[in-house]
């Protein structure tokens, strides 16, 4: 004898009572919203939720080195910054205050959006600071390349060639 989901789903179903005031008192103790607060709030989560995820995926492509969409990633989170700072305006501007309900849950959602940044700005900051090395090892290079064996009093290599502004010999 084989057992369904479908049987279990019934099997752990509530049972349906003849009385239908527990019902209805039930219904009445959820608060209420009104339309302007649940619009606003189910649009400002679901733009949470969207950023944390592009947050998510960007840190993703930086841990595994694919760095070819970062600039799709910094326009995608410019467009989604600049939709939260207007639905907190428009909010402001209706008066819109929050049950604490929604309170708790909006907090979740943004710990969670903290999080996302967190992590995705350690990767930036680990990625801005492999650049910059690079670009240090890469200058020191082209000056003992540049020296052409020509060194001042002091012992340190002169360059008779001078370096662009970001540091690189552009005769190369």
């Amino acid at each position: 004898m084989s057992v369904s989901v479908k049987d279990l789903i019934h099997e752990f179903a509530a049972e349906k009572k003849l009385d239908d005031a527990p019902v209805v008192e039930a219904a009445a103790e959820l608060p209420a919203y009104d339309g302007a607060t649940a619009l606003t709030v189910s649009e400002f989560l679901d733009t949470v939720e969207a950023l944390c995820a592009v947050l998510e995926e960007e840190s993703a492509c930086i841990a595994a080195g694919m760095l070819d969409r970062l600039e799709v990633y910094a326009n995608r989170k410019t467009a989604m910054a600049e939709k939260l700072d207007s639905i907190a305006l428009q909010a402001r501007a209706d008066g819109i205050r929050l049950p604490d309900a929604l309170r708790a849950m909006t907090l979740e959602r943004v710990e969670r959006l903290d999080r996302a940044v967190s992590a995705n700005a350690s990767g930036l900051v680990a990625l801005r600071k492999a650049v910059l090395t690079i670009n240090r090892n890469l200058l020191a290079a082209l000056e003992k390349a540049a020296s052409d064996g020509t060194y001042a009093r002091s012992g340190q290599a002169m360059r008779p060639v001078e370096l662009s502004a970001s540091g690189l010999n552009t005769t190369l």
